[in-house]
């Protein structure tokens, strides 16, 4: 979105400009519109001109695509020095009209109305709509992720309301699902429903927050879960067994996931969750979380294997996945069988992580102290070896 419209004349000609090409668009030799919109410029109601362009701005779409641009830009002038916003809305809106014609050029165009608009001004959140409405419109989603990082400081400089925020979040969380931008949906859905922390409305919400659950344990590459329990319309599923099997994830293991899926029959497969993919997930992670209780400890290939409920022939290539996944780093030596874990991820940080982390530093506190003593007590011992020398010669 780089593109800026400079169109100085005054509102007068330019009104009458743009009622000669839609008429020559038309192919009326009689210039109907240029005829109905004089009387309006000469007494000075632009306003009531401007609307009238608004309502047969569709007849641009008819414009040879390397005149479509200039032809939008001259309108959308116009409309911004009346400073009506259904007028512009309603200019913007004939541009998503057979979206699969000319859909860079409109895109183009919108781009440039969005640019010209204050920084400040709500009338974006309308340009940006119809963006992506163009974009869904037109299966070409494409045009809109390289803005989508931005959305956040919009919305705060736009000044909107919260519910026209959240219905710009979940419309794109619902566009890019469909589109198949998996991760950047589930990042919108979840600033969605945080939208709602503090609020008195997380009844609403059940149905979005299962979503961000089940799209969470989805995904391959979600692996952290905290950020969700953050949410306070997560915090609201806490009876739902969804919950259940988000905890599972949050701090469980591979004997908790069976219980669970035991305990609630098809429970997993209703959510639309693979079994498969979701076991293959906890066991990556209750492999960190070994990981993190066991450092620079060596574990067997055998305590491996009992954990994650496989074969020991199958645990390097485990070891190998959760290094890959970034979970943790650890050296394997294959002729022991056995793994160092050299650091690994914490699944939550709470009290027990923070007793944990407590007990290593005082054990290195305490591995220094003597450490420091051994190199006093040497220092000691050259000192007095160093005297004795200075002695024996001086007697000498």
């Amino acid at each position: 979105m780089d593109s800026i419209i400079f169109i100085d004349a005054p509102v007068q000609v330019q009104v009458a400009e743009l009622a000669t090409y839609i008429s020559s668009l038309r192919g009326d030799e009689q210039e109907t519109l240029v005829k109905e919109l004089a009387p309006l410029v000469e007494a000075g109601n632009a306003s009531e001109a401007v609307k009238i362009l608004a309502r047969e701005s569709k007849t641009l779409l008819e414009a040879p695509e390397k005149e479509f641009e200039s032809a939008y830009n001259l309108l959308v002038a116009i409309a911004l020095t009346d400073a009506q916003k259904d007028t512009l809305e309603q200019i913007i809106h004939t541009l998503i009209t057979e979206p699969n014609q000319k859909t860079h050029i409109k895109f183009k165009v919108l781009s440039n109305v969005f640019n010209t608009l204050p920084a400040n001004s709500p009338l974006r959140l309308s340009v940006f709509n119809t963006i992506v409405d163009l974009a869904v419109a037109s299966d070409d989603m494409d045009l809109v992720l390289p803005q989508l990082q931005y959305v956040p400081s919009w919305i705060s400089e736009w000044g909107v309301g919260p519910d026209a925020e959240r219905s710009l979040l979940l419309k794109l969380s619902d566009q890019l699902k469909e589109s198949g931008n998996q991760y950047q949906s589930l990042e919108f859905l979840v600033k969605y429903l945080t939208s709602f922390n503090g609020t008195s409305e997380l009844d609403g919400q059940k149905v979005h927050a299962t979503r961000a659950i089940v799209e969470s344990l989805a995904l391959p590459e979600v692996l952290n879960f905290e950020n969700l329990l953050k949410i306070d319309a997560i915090q609201h599923l806490k009876s739902e067994k969804v919950y259940e099997l988000l905890s599972v994830f949050m701090s469980g293991n591979v004997q908790d996931y069976r219980a669970l899926v035991a305990k609630h029959g098809g429970f997993v497969k209703q959510l639309g969750l693979d079994e498969e993919e979701t076991l293959r997930k906890i066991r990556l992670l209750s492999l960190a979380s070994l990981g993190s209780e066991n450092l620079s400890r060596e574990l067997s290939y055998q305590e491996i294997a009992k954990a994650l409920e496989i074969e020991e022939s199958e645990v390097e290539m485990w070891v190998i996945d959760v290094i890959r996944a970034g979970l943790v780093e650890a050296k394997l030596n294959q002729v022991s069988k056995v793994v160092t874990i050299n650091r690994s991820i914490y699944r939550t940080f709470g009290t027990a992580q923070w007793q944990q982390l407590s007990q290593r530093l005082h054990g290195w506190k305490q591995s220094l102290a003597e450490i420091l003593q051994v190199i006093a007590n040497a220092k000691l011992t050259t000192g007095a070896a160093v005297s004795t020398a200075v002695i024996t010669n001086n007697v000498n």
